[in-house]
């Protein structure tokens, strides 16, 4: 099977987000299991050809828009499973992926030239994969070609839908549309089978709460919507080979782990106390990411606990600086660092005992995974991708602490859960043991995929 993958990032190349994360590795997850996949992203100015070895495989072929002629160029990687789309005014002269006042034209152009770069190239694909609305035109432009493939769309966050002022509508084809065009509207139309990142986001997203206005389109395309929760680098992000870590441990000998907290609260500047709980944020500081929440319920934790709080992340200036003050004026009890180190991520990971995410709404969430991989209980809202990867410690299987409504004292009251739980030592590392075994690897999300795939061919046309 060919699967043509399109996203707007792709790690190591470029990433901004989780999509990037995604379409770094589930890519490489598919071809493990037989899948011939050909990643397709923009060429932009940060991505070195050079430091990447890219080889051009396709010189100037020309690309229609509208009235418009655009020339683009295909570069690929040495083992010709990553293709990046050059074009120097689109692409090659921005720093910055998003953001731009032409951005419906450049991700117009980046879909339009990924399907034409593949009948240059003569390689036909099976199914077009696209992700978000950066590729969501592909899908729109392919779907009336003759013998076309079959077509999958994947939505990562439905907040961003990719939508433009009427007059752009010329740019997919359309003529006599009227209202504006919503490129994420489109391929939900257009594709064969609709994927989220979780089965409940899937859910979620056809209610007016969590829908952003498009949950009228994905009731009507109910019948082909599935849910597949995201897989993490099971080997990169392993606590008994990690490098970043001050100590090695595992579910079988967890010795480790306590000098990871030492280490990780020297590193931050908190008192190095083994016996107080280590609760560990990162995140993005914004909205969504619940931080509203963990804000108003500073001083909670700060004057109802002996608990210590790590906040890694960059967002809001409000709320960065609720973490500085915080820390400023209660030193022995909050830490934070503005910004993001990969490093230091992974020894909060490490280090922390309880993982904090009240997420408002959450597609997927890989942070709640990558801590029960290093043996740290999340404390989460119960939404979307969090349902399905976090068992709450009601059930005899439990590895964390969830919360229905989105409001300060629900979360405070399943971190006080987490607290009392946390001086139930045997209890407690049981629980640490059972995280740390979960399978979150890409390999079972790759095989729901590959039968999602099966399922859009037969649906297509």
């Amino acid at each position: 099977m060919n699967v043509l993958f399109l996203a707007a990032e792709a790690v190591p190349y470029v990433k901004i987000g989780g999509l990037g994360d995604v379409a770094g590795a589930m890519p490489q997850a598919l071809r493990r299991e037989g899948v011939d996949v050909r990643l397709m992203v923009p060429r932009y100015g940060t991505v070195d050809p050079g430091k990447w070895q890219l080889s051009k495989v396709l010189d100037n072929f020309p690309v229609y828009m509208d009235w418009r002629r655009e020339e683009c160029q295909l570069l690929a990687t040495p083992d010709g499973n990553t293709l990046f789309l050059e074009n120097q005014y689109f692409f090659g002269s921005r720093d910055s992926i998003y953001g731009h006042g032409d951005d419906a034209e450049r991700f117009v152009l980046f879909s339009r030239a990924a399907l034409e770069a593949c009948r240059y190239a003569g390689w036909r694909p099976d199914i077009v994969h696209a992700h978000d609305w950066h590729s969501a035109a592909a899908l729109r432009v392919h779907w009336a070609a003759p013998d076309r493939a079959g077509l999958v769309f994947t939505i990562h966050n439905i907040a961003h839908q990719g939508a433009f002022v009427p007059e752009k509508w010329p740019l997919v084809g359309v003529y006599d549309a009227r209202g504006p065009l919503n490129l994420m509207e489109q391929a939900i139309w257009a594709a064969d089978v609709v994927t989220t990142v979780s089965p409940t986001y899937a859910q979620e997203i056809q209610r007016q709460e969590y829908g952003f206005g498009l949950e009228g389109k994905l009731r009507e395309k109910a019948h082909r919507l599935a849910g597949i929760v995201n897989g993490i680098d099971m080997e990169s992000y392993d606590p008994a080979t990690d490098r970043a870590l001050a100590a090695r441990f595992h579910a079988g000998d967890l010795r480790g782990k306590a000098a990871c907290k030492a280490d990780l609260q020297r590193r931050v500047g908190l008192p190095q106390r083994p016996d107080v709980p280590l609760i560990g944020v990162v995140s993005r500081l914004d909205g969504q990411k619940g931080i509203r929440l963990i804000v108003e319920a500073l001083q909670s934790i700060i004057h109802l606990s002996d608990a210590q709080l790590m906040v890694l992340g960059s967002g809001l200036h409000d709320y960065e600086q609720a973490f500085h003050w915080a820390t400023v004026h209660h030193p022995e009890r909050v830490a934070n660092f503005i910004g993001f180190n990969a490093d230091l991520a992974r020894q909060v990971y490490a280090g922390s005992d309880i993982f904090l995410m009240p997420s408002w709404f959450e597609p997927c969430g890989i942070s709640q995974m990558l801590a029960m991989r290093y043996g740290t209980l999340p404390v989460a809202r119960a939404t979307g991708g969090l349902v399905d990867t976090i068992v709450d410690r009601h059930h005899p299987e439990g590895v964390g602490y969830l919360f229905g409504p989105y409001e300060t004292g629900d979360m405070l009251g399943a971190l006080a859960r987490a607290l009392g739980d946390y001086r139930q030592r045997p209890s407690w590392e049981e629980a640490m043991r059972r995280a740390m075994s979960v399978d979150f690897s890409w390999t079972r999300s790759a095989r729901s995929y590959i039968s999602l795939y099966n399922w859009a061919l037969e649906l297509r046309g």
